[in-house]
């Protein structure tokens, strides 16, 4: 019967994973070849456990560039091999020190309840020359002694890494790491004059009522790439762009906003695409509202009245509906009273193209004639978050005059200056949404001199709701005649 290998586990230590991509940050060595540094180590572990196996067969297990200690990092080698050495697959461990394999006391104590249960006599061996036998109860005891030790130093050094970091956070200093798209490599605080505007202008997309999905189609169709991964942007990676706080040159820390002493948003080391602050507070309100379902709903609308249009029948919205022809779908299409609704009559239909023509050159010819009055159409209230903001905004002044005077407790003082702050930042959002409504952000320069055709459908949808309250449908006189503009009443909003 043939002997059961024996585990031969190798890991880059945590330290020499740090001289590594230190180095790679000074620029001593290409990710490439911190890459090839990272594999000779595994190789030289290996060529050291043969040694310390003496001629037995051996199961490799490798976690390479997996940290031990961290505790949401699942390192599959090392799994693998505790499910093997509990199925009595192989006859221990073999390891280059005690630290490659355990980082964390409770991984340690995993594999201990299978050494001191295990009917078959195993094997521990490292070449630190230290008595780490978990067959023995000074082996087990030396090993917890020193992975308990080797935590507390990683503890350490982690507390000093957050310290160093918020420290930094709190002056400013950038944080990007690797490729940024929109900087430039060579020195990431300066904007990229090739890419930059690529972002700029997908932030400004958005902002004027392209959906995250439309800002993406045009990366795509402009060939343009995530420097960072090599292929086109997803919708997570263009949503992540959109609302980065960089853009405006804001700081953050653990995705949080860093504060300054005097409660002023911390402003980064770096050329922001944005030099102000306005657009900012108008993103985070998209960002809340694009969350919502009643907003999900209206982001997926395909065509461009749809729900617009209503039935003259029965009052109910009209959905757009793609013709076919011999099993193929064709660019036709009609609006359609919804039949899957009970209230609706489902007895309604009229050309799509048509109608959208129609409703496009009234609409436009309102814009036009508002943008040439240099009349913008301002937001139908007030709004109603001044006072509020006003009462935040002392509430807050208030508080750092206690913590000042030392009239308040710490955990006191910044769980309820989050609190307040993120009342305000709310209120600064909502604020801006208002003051800018959705249809003007739509009527720009950009539509006014590439055109009505060059805008998405989303935003298309949001000028035609600026200008109009719905668009009646009325029954046709005959089955099967022509399109009838007569049949179609636009409903103004200042009807």
């Amino acid at each position: 019967m043939l002997a059961k290998p024996v585990a031969g586990y190798c890991r880059i230590s945590d330290a020499d994973l740090a001289d590594i991509r230190r180095a790679v940050k000074a620029g001593l060595l290409t990710p490439e070849e911190a890459a090839e540094e990272e594999r000779k180590g595994v190789l030289r572990q290996r060529e050291d456990i043969a040694t310390l196996a003496g001629g037995a067969p051996i199961k490799w297990y490798e976690d390479n560039n997996l940290s031990a200690f961290k505790r949401n990092v699942k390192r599959p080698g090392f799994e693998k091999m505790v499910r093997d050495l509990k199925a009595h697959r192989i006859s221990g461990t073999l390891a280059y020190d005690i630290d490659r394999v355990y980082r964390q006391p409770r991984d340690l104590e995993r594999v201990i309840d299978i050494y001191e249960t295990s009917k078959e006599p195993l094997v521990f061996k490292t070449l630190s020359g230290q008595n780490f036998d978990l067959t023995t109860s000074d082996g087990r005891f030396s090993a917890r002694l020193f992975v308990n030790i080797a935590n507390k130093s990683s503890e350490d050094t982690k507390r000093r890494i957050v310290r160093a970091n918020v420290s930094k956070a709190k002056k400013g200093k950038s944080n990007a790491m690797g490729l940024t798209f929109g900087w430039l490599e060579s020195d990431p605080s300066k904007l990229d004059p090739v890419t930059a505007p690529f972002r700029r202008k997908a932030v400004e997309k958005h902002l004027a009522g392209d959906r995250i999905a439309t800002v993406m189609k045009w990366l795509a169709d402009e060939n343009i790439y995530n420097i960072a991964t090599g292929k086109h942007f997803t919708w997570g990676g263009t949503k992540a762009m959109v609302f980065a706080p960089r853009n405006w040159g804001i700081r953050t820390y653990n995705e949080e906003i860093i504060y300054d002493d005097n409660n002023e948003i911390v402003m980064g080391d770096w050329e922001p695409l944005f030099p102000t602050l306005d657009t900012w507070y108008l993103a985070q309100a998209l960002k809340v509202s694009s969350s919502s379902s009643a907003t999900a709903g209206e982001s997926n609308v395909s065509y461009l009245l749809t729900a617009i249009a209503r039935c003259g029948r029965c009052g109910g919205g009209l959905k757009g509906k793609p013709q076919w022809k011999k099993g193929a779908r064709t660019p036709d299409y009609t609006y359609n009273c919804n039949k899957q609704r009970p209230e609706h009559c489902g007895a309604l239909a009229i050309n799509g193209p048509k109608l959208d023509s129609l409703i496009q050159d009234l609409v436009w010819a309102q814009v036009v004639r508002a943008s040439q009055q240099k009349q913008v159409p301002q937001a139908d209230e007030p709004w109603t978050g001044v006072a509020e903001l006003k009462d935040v905004e002392e509430q807050i002044a208030e508080l750092q005059a206690l913590w000042n005077e030392k009239k308040v407790r710490a955990a006191s003082y910044v769980t309820t200056l989050d609190d307040l702050n993120a009342r305000k930042n709310e209120l600064l959002a909502d604020k801006a949404s208002h003051s800018i409504p959705a249809g003007t952000r739509s009527i720009t320069e950009e539509l006014l001199s590439n055109g009505w055709e060059n805008l998405s459908v989303e935003r298309q949808r949001l000028i035609i709701r600026k200008v109009l309250r719905a668009v009646v449908i009325h029954p046709a006189k005959s089955r099967g005649g022509r399109f009838d503009p007569a049949r179609v009443e636009p409903v103004f909003l200042a009807a």
